[in-house]
């Protein structure tokens, strides 16, 4: 027989009792144990069997005792059929199987109970079953026969109903023959076969459950009924009708009876049975269904039964025929076992071919779970370029039912954008059977969006299972949103959103890499005391001054220049396709742009800025173009800010020239190359000496005096500045003491250091004038320090510094006052003590009335404030009469001495000493 599909190896695993199906039975908490039963099954049938063969061999005791165990034996099959229909999981069909064995238990109870008085009532026993007995017998023979009917039989093949159908002629047929045999050809044998109307009903009940079963067995399956339990059933049933059957050789014991080993014997049977179909229940909710015989073997028992008594029947026949019988017998027993060995064969192979088509189905139901489940879109496209099969993702992701999708076009999906690419990849696909390819594009989503999708795509059009594209394409919008808002946050400054000097450094790469020479250029501009800016007004001003001059510059570009944002207040521009001079065309629009006045942080403000502009040679690079606009917007604050300058060579030859300088200048304390002279301050109009100025020399070795101009810059542009100024306020310093030690009150009374704007944003810079103090012994109230107006404008550190010095005791001195941005503020703001009158202030006292009022505003200012006032660079005698006549008590210049040694301001106070005057300048 084939096999039976309902019972597949693969099936389900039954259904938990938490989730159980409407039909199943709940299980009460107590079922009797397994143990339990098999141990009062087997004693009862042991006692009842030991109790029959003793009797049969040697008579005893009363035949009522042969009775007794019968109902109980009956009884425990009952309870054992009736907990394994109320067993969890069980199927329905293998339920109602059970109750209805039950049932027939009950009414066998009763067969026997009435079988007993039958045989009991009279004087003596007697082998006697009367009518209602067999009606009782009968009933529990409907109801097995009930419960194996009422399994379902499912839908079947032709060819199915035909072998079930070949499979009942056989057990037919073979059962007649045995019943022809018994009853027809062999009627006297009482041995064999009685008279009594038991006996012939037996044989036909034998006959119709044998049918039943196979039939049943064939067509409809398990159906959850342990094939065990059946098998059981089926042996002890069998047993039972043969013992029944020969129930005539107990003619002559009428105190005895078959059924007394015939019934405890079946009903052990049946317990065996019904644990069977416990444990079965239970490995079924773990293992699931497992695979059903696949073929009946009670055509083959029937065969071989026919066979038997076809053998019994030529026992008294001539050797010949006996011969031809036994070989046929033994033909077909050869057969049979052929065939069985075959189905088992058959059995293997189904068993193989069910395990690989559960894996095959359970990686099938596990690819349909990942596609129907993925947010990933899983399509196959044909050779057209049609979608022939679209995932359920494409709900979840791109808003689109799958079938919308069938049949168009997949570019009808792609950004137009993106349209070439796209097209590139497929002919790249076609030339690359089996190759993987990936690529990122946008696709449109049902709201009307452009979604970016990761796609990759693989040809199996040679594959006929696909015969197309396979495309797996996820969205990775947020991916490619987050990736471009990092790439930009990389690229782009963030305060200015200009490009920063990364995207700016690109762009320039980008730009020479096509440009002819001179149609690049690159101008750097740098905001002229943009710090001094942010230090007063705060840095939320400084940062909406320099929003605003971004946009301001943006709007004087071209549409293809690119703005950066370099650092700090340092932009960047690029400019190409240029013609001749129009570089310096952009450099002026920015200069004059700026010079209007910018509202930030509700400030209205002037900016300047120094520009740099390079234009672009042959094999020029990025870091080229760079450095010398760089070159150029210093050279341009070193000519007085607020103007631009085009790189040449020479600023080149300068920067190596500042270069060295620097290098060498790091040296020059080293080797004592430094040295100090000393510029007297004077009283008007006597010229007597009042101070005197420490000014710092550069004596190189190789090049001979070098000019502060060139060397000071280098020095505070490197750094080296504040170094060099600690050795010359502690040189001056010891200077100053010494002199005070040796001339006492002839020497100079003050002596004035100058200090850069570096030098008062070092933190520890007061400690240093102090300390220096404390080392040279020199009081506070002879140092002056000198500062400029730029250093202290915009307040913050370098004011702390001052006031710290100051608060040590130490004159403050503001150099080339009326110069800077806002002098008269910084006198509220700073503390200082002297004023020092520019040059330029002091050339136009000598000419008309305007020129001097500057000169006499301040010594007027000074006065007020109770400040003292030094007029610098005066030059002539005419200048100091008018100085003093306007008021200034104090002054320095070429007219009273140049800056001199140390030895020679010693000759002037050793001068002064031997005439009795006090020291005066040369």
């Amino acid at each position: 027989m084939d096999r039976d599909d309902d019972t597949r190896s693969d099936a389900a695993p039954a259904t938990p009792p938490a989730c159980r199906p409407s039909g199943v039975v709940s299980v009460p908490a107590m079922q009797p144990s397994v143990s339990t039963l098999l141990v009062a099954g087997a004693v009862v049938t042991v006692a009842s069997v030991a109790w029959f063969v003793l009797r049969l061999v040697h008579p005893f005791g009363s035949t009522v005792l042969g009775w007794l165990p019968l109902p109980l034996s009956t009884l425990l099959g009952l309870v054992a059929a009736w907990s394994a229909a109320r067993e969890p999981g069980l199927a329905p069909p293998a339920r109602r199987f059970w109750r209805c064995l039950a049932i027939a238990a009950i009414f066998v109870t009763l067969a026997l109970v009435s079988s007993a008085y039958d045989a009991l009532a009279g004087a003596a026993p007697v082998q006697h079953v009367g009518p209602l007995s067999v009606a009782l017998f009968s009933m529990s023979v409907v109801f097995v026969t009930g419960g194996l009917l009422r399994k379902p039989v499912r839908g079947r093949a032709i060819r199915e109903w035909l072998t079930a159908g070949l499979d009942i002629a056989i057990m037919a047929v073979a059962v007649g023959l045995l019943l022809s045999y018994f009853i027809l050809e062999r009627p006297s044998n009482r041995y064999l076969f009685g008279s009594n109307a038991m006996v012939f009903t037996a044989i036909a009940v034998l006959a119709t459950m044998v049918i039943t079963v196979s039939m049943r067995a064939s067509l409809a399956g398990n159906h959850g009924v342990d094939r065990r339990s059946i098998g059981v059933l089926a042996g002890v049933a069998a047993l039972s009708a043969l013992l029944v059957v020969n129930s005539s050789m107990l003619a002559h014991r009428p105190d005895l009876s078959i059924l007394m080993p015939a019934i405890p014997t079946t009903y052990l049977g049946v317990v065996v049975a019904a644990v069977l179909q416990r444990r079965a229940a239970s490995e079924l909710q773990v293992r699931g269904h497992r695979r059903r015989r696949a073929f009946n073997v009670m055509p083959y028992a029937t065969i071989a039964c026919t066979d038997a008594l076809l053998l019994i029947a030529v026992r008294d026949s001539r050797g010949g025929i006996q011969m031809m019988v036994a070989g046929s017998v033994a033909m077909t027993a050869l057969v049979v076992i052929r065939q069985l060995f075959a189905f088992a064969d058959n059995s293997r192979l189904l068993a193989k071919v069910d395990a690989s088509m559960l894996e095959l189905r359970r990686h099938e139901r596990r690819f349909r779970s990942l596609v129907q489940n993925s947010d990933d879109v899983i399509s196959i496209i044909d050779a057209a370029g049609r979608f022939v099969y679209v995932s359920p993702g494409s709900r979840r992701v791109m808003g689109f039912e799958p079938e919308d999708w069938i049949g168009k076009r997949a570019q009808e999906t792609v950004h137009a954008d993106d349209l070439l690419e796209v097209k590139e990849l497929f002919r790249q696909l076609k030339r690359e059977p089996s190759v993987s390819l990936r690529h990122q594009a946008r696709m449109v989503h049902a709201d009307g969006s452009w979604r970016w999708m990761e796609i990759t795509y693989t040809n199996l059009l040679h594959d006929p299972s696909v015969h197309g594209y396979v495309s797996n394409a996820r969205d990775v919008s947020d991916t490619r949103r987050y990736q471009d808002q990092l790439a930009y946050q990389a690229s782009h400054d963030e305060l200015t959103g200009l490009a920063n000097r990364a995207l700016f450094t690109t762009r320039i790469e980008r730009a020479l890499a096509t440009a002819a020479p001179g149609t690049v250029a690159v101008a750097l501009v740098d905001l002229d005391d943009f710090k001094t800016i942010n230090d007063r007004l705060g840095h939320g001003v400084g940062d909406a001054l320099l929003v605003a001059v971004s946009a301001r510059m943006r709007a004087c570009m071209r549409p293809d220049d690119v703005v950066a944002r370099l650092g700090g207040d340092e932009f960047g521009i690029l400019l190409t396709d240029l013609r001749t001079g129009e570089g310096s065309h952009v450099a002026e629009r920015i200069i004059g742009a700026l010079g209007a006045s910018l509202n930030a942080g509700n400030h209205d403000l002037l900016i300047q800025a120094s520009i740099g502009l390079a234009d672009n040679e042959a094999d020029c690079t990025a870091e080229d173009l760079l450095r010398r606009a760089d070159l150029a917007m210093y050279a341009a604050k070193e000519l007085g800010k607020n103007r631009y300058v085009h790189y040449d060579s020479e600023l080149d030859a300068r920067a190596v020239e500042h270069a060295q300088l620097a290098a060498e200048l790091s040296h020059a304390l080293e080797r004592d190359e430094l040295h100090l002279m000393y510029q007297p301050v004077v009283d008007l109009p006597t010229g007597r000496i009042v101070g005197v100025e420490a000014l710092v020399r550069w004596e190189h070795p190789r090049d001979g005096m070098v000019p502060p101009l060139h060397f000071i810059p280098v020095a505070e542009r490197t750094g080296l500045i504040v170094p060099m100024g600690t050795w010359i306020l502690r040189t001056a310093c010891r200077q100053a003491a010494e002199w005070q030690e040796r001339y006492g009150d002839a020497a100079p009374d003050r002596m004035s250091v100058n200090v850069s704007a570096r030098q008062l944003l070092e933190p520890t810079f007061p400690q240093t004038v102090a300390a220096v103090l404390a080392e040279t012994g020199l009081d506070p109230s002879h140092l002056t320090v000198e500062i400029t107006e730029t250093a202290v404008f915009g307040g913050g550190r370098a004011v702390e510094t001052v006031a710290a010095i100051h608060a040590l005791g130490v004159s403050i001195a503001l150099d080339d006052f009326g110069t800077g941005h806002s002098s008269l503020g910084l006198l509220r703001t700073c503390p200082v003590d002297v004023l020092k009158v520019d040059k330029s202030f002091v050339d136009g006292v000598t000419g008309t009335v305007e020129q001097e009022a500057i000169a006499t505003s301040i010594i007027e200012i000074a006065q007020a404030l109770g400040l003292r006032a030094i007029a610098e660079g005066v030059e002539t005698g005419a200048q100091a009469e008018r100085l003093h006549t306007l008021g200034y008590r104090l002054a320095q210049g070429f007219h009273f001495a140049k800056p001199l040694r140390s030895t020679e301001i010693e000759n002037l106070i050793t001068l002064a000493e031997d005439d009795g005057s006090e020291p005066a300048a040369a």
